[in-house]
């Protein structure tokens, strides 16, 4: 379609916290089972918990600003010369928000601001059909394929909040055309171009503002949470969406 059959590359939810916490087994509250891999640093506050989950890799990562889950393809977020994906993205955003809206009301966090990060690609037959893509969903942007390269453009379209106090969240949106290159060669001898693949590229980050300075309510979690899918799949079916 002239949108874009997007593929969800790389999914992940932030919990900003309010104060440091002990190390505690998010991976085991989220997935019901425990990870294949922990990673502990007890001298920097950091845990690193991996495990498989959702038909891909789900990395758990907590700090003491922050804990980060990453849903990956099981051989990596993107390889320079095969690009994996998830699958469609609506399917796997919804499994993935999912598991996250059922953990967040009693995760027990310290919650100062949320955010909601979907990166997708879109394969396309060529670079100027990767760029027909870009044209179809920008709207502030003249996106002229057959004569445009490098385009990689970034924007913040506040969306409107009726949770948050400031009564917005950032929607910041990311658009590229991307080439994948195959390469071939054996061991010792120079590496020889084998063909190469070209995607419209989008990343969809909509968070809470940066400014709030309270924790959020335990019981407010939820509903934020809410507002942010809403506005990551909006953007995802109508494009850029200026104010």
């Amino acid at each position: 379609m002239p949108s874009g059959n997007w593929e969800a590359s790389q999914l992940q939810a932030v919990v900003f916290l309010r104060k440091a916490i002990s190390a505690a087994d998010v991976f085991t509250a989220i997935t019901g089972d425990g990870p294949e891999t922990q990673e502990d640093r007890p001298k920097e506050g950091v845990r690193v918990q991996t495990g498989p989950f959702l038909g891909g890799s789900l990395q758990v990562v907590l700090n003491p600003v922050r804990v980060d889950i990453i849903l990956s393809p099981a051989g990596g977020a993107e390889l320079i010369f095969a690009p994996q994906t998830l699958g469609d993205f609506e399917t796997k955003l919804e499994e993935f928000v999912s598991v996250v809206r059922k953990w967040l009301p009693n995760c027990g966090l310290p919650t100062l601001r949320l955010s909601l990060v979907a990166k997708a690609l879109a394969p396309a037959d060529s670079m100027d059909a990767a760029y027909e893509i870009l044209k179809a969903n920008l709207k502030s942007v003249i996106v002229r394929p057959g004569e445009m390269r490098d385009l990689t453009f970034r924007v913040n379209w506040r969306a409107k909040s009726a949770c948050m106090p400031e009564g917005y969240l950032n929607r910041v949106t990311t658009w590229a055309a991307v080439v994948f290159r195959r390469q071939a060669g054996q061991l010792g001898l120079p590496m020889v171009p084998v063909g190469e693949t070209h995607h419209a590229y989008r990343e969809i980050d909509v968070n809470t503002p940066a400014e709030h300075a309270e924790e959020l309510p335990a019981e407010q979690l939820l509903p934020i949470y809410e507002e942010l899918v809403d506005v990551v799949v909006s953007t995802a079916k109508a494009g850029e969406q200026p104010l």
